[in-house]
């Protein structure tokens, strides 16, 4: 039967229960050393009459580890990216017999620094962080860490040894660009969520978290080499909130040389352009042309598609936690510094204005004689 205690059982507790020794109990309960199997039966019939439960993280520490990893990320997993990344990681995380304990950091500076506290307080093994900012990183220094190792994903962090895994964001905005152009498109418009932006501002942010710097550079140089001039180009650097952002997308919408198609830099602002888009009865792909940064589920699934930069974003968790758990084994392991290849997948949502150029609002029909 059951026996009511005030507190929480102890190894002790079950050693006396069963009339064996505490390290008898140990060796019962933890599965190790010589003991008869009568007497492990009648131990652990001991304690699930005591409602004793292991210690497992004091049972890891004593061997050095605790098999979990510490996942600090951002704290919107209604994001495309930031949900496959986590699911990700956690699934290649209990592939090889790790949990993961997940925290946000709402973007938040503080909120990251606690986060790592609170997970290095948990003895975890390892962490993967998604950095907040670029400016501000003494709490993943080694000293801080306390020697757990620690990999970077989705953003760099220039001045933190450690390693990063993170896509060549660049080339897939420039490709982006460049397949806008060659379908005729002359008017670009950019619409860029930006941390620490208040409201939208024309204005490039003097620092950028690195996707984002990458992002913005990758559009500017695929803008450029195709012979767009900046005059033809309007961007909106906006705080990543809904009606903030479909405010932005109604400003490049009501300029007197509207854009043609927008970029936008996550799915999120792709979201808020096919609202305003719908409001205003504009078709995607005829009206407005659309591309954004990562790949999901209601982008292929829409009618037209939306033309995405997509991102290998399975194989990037996978990746950072078989490299943490490396670096987990070998301490000494040097740093790397992964980049994986984008791909751009073109659908419908970008019109073709050289087999159409009746879409184009510069369109002139020649005079009929």
């Amino acid at each position: 039967m059951a026996i009511a205690r005030s507190s929480a059982p102890t190894i002790v507790d079950v050693a006396n229960h069963a009339g064996v020794s505490r390290a008898t109990a140990s060796r019962a309960m933890g599965g190790y050393g010589r003991i008869a199997e009568e007497t492990v039966e009648k131990v652990r019939k001991a304690a699930n009459e005591l409602g004793y439960r292991p210690n497992q993280v004091a049972r890891a520490m004593r061997k050095g580890r605790t098999k979990t990893i510490g996942l600090v990320v951002i704290a919107d997993f209604t994001n495309a990216f930031f949900d496959r990344a986590t699911k990700s990681i956690v699934d290649a995380a209990k592939a090889r017999g790790y949990q993961v304990l997940i925290t946000n950091t709402d973007e938040e500076i503080q909120a990251e620094r606690q986060a790592v506290e609170t997970l290095l307080e948990k003895q975890v093994d390892g962490l993967i962080v998604v950095p907040s900012t670029a400016l501000v990183h003494d709490h993943l220094s080694e000293a801080k860490l306390g020697g757990k190792p620690v990999v970077l994903i989705d953003r760099r962090v220039d001045g933190v040894d450690a390693t990063s895994v993170t896509t060549d964001d660049f080339a897939g905005t420039e490709a982006a660009v460049r397949h806008a152009v060659s379908m005729g498109h002359q008017r670009l418009g950019f619409l860029i969520a930006a941390a620490g932006v208040r409201h939208f501002t024309e204005d490039r942010p003097a620092m950028l978290i690195s996707s984002v710097h990458d992002r913005v550079n990758g559009f500017l140089n695929g803008a450029a080499d195709a012979g767009v001039k900046p005059k033809q180009q309007r961007w909106l650097f906006c705080e990543d909130e809904p009606t903030i952002t479909e405010q932005a997308v109604a400003k490049l919408l009501d300029d007197p040389k509207a854009p043609t198609i927008i970029f936008t830099s996550n799915n999120d602002m792709a979201l808020s352009v096919l609202k305003v888009a719908g409001n205003r009865q504009l078709t995607i792909g005829r009206d407005i042309s659309l591309v954004t940064v990562d790949d999901s589920q209601w982008a292929a699934a829409m009618t037209p598609g939306i033309t995405v930069v997509a991102r290998p974003v399975e194989e990037l968790g996978r990746l950072a936690v078989d490299r943490l758990l490396a670096q987990i084994s070998s301490p000494a392991r040097a740093t790397e510094k992964i980049i994986l290849p984008t791909e751009l997948l073109t659908r419908g949502s970008v019109a073709n204005l050289k087999l159409r150029p009746e879409l184009d609002p510069e369109f002139k029909p020649r005079n009929q004689d």
